[in-house]
């Protein structure tokens, strides 16, 4: 599986499956995106790829020296799971 950035969307894929799943992170100022939804394909659930994503997700965030808003309620479920991904957030943004 590769997870690949395409606009304001991360997708994970394979040779057979174009979308197993997807992050979406539209922007909403320079150098600061909302992570809107996390989707994944109903015959993939279950395998822990919603997680990959969030995390290739803040790989890529950081990579891009973004920060980010979170709406969906996963993605604010991981911040909080894994307090390191937080320094992504603005300060008042960030979960204790």
């Amino acid at each position: 599986m590769e997870f690949v950035v395409e606009g304001n969307k991360l997708i994970a894929r394979d040779q057979f499956h174009p979308l197993i799943g997807e992050l979406s992170f539209p922007a909403v100022a320079a150098n600061r995106v909302v992570v809107e939804r996390v989707f994944v394909n109903p015959d993939f659930r279950g395998q822990g790829i919603a997680n990959d994503l969030v995390k290739h997700f803040v790989e890529y965030a950081t990579q891009q020296q973004l920060t980010v808003k979170l709406m969906c309620p996963f993605a604010k479920a991981e911040f909080r799971r894994h307090p390191e991904y937080q320094k992504l957030l603005l300060p008042k943004d960030r979960m204790n």
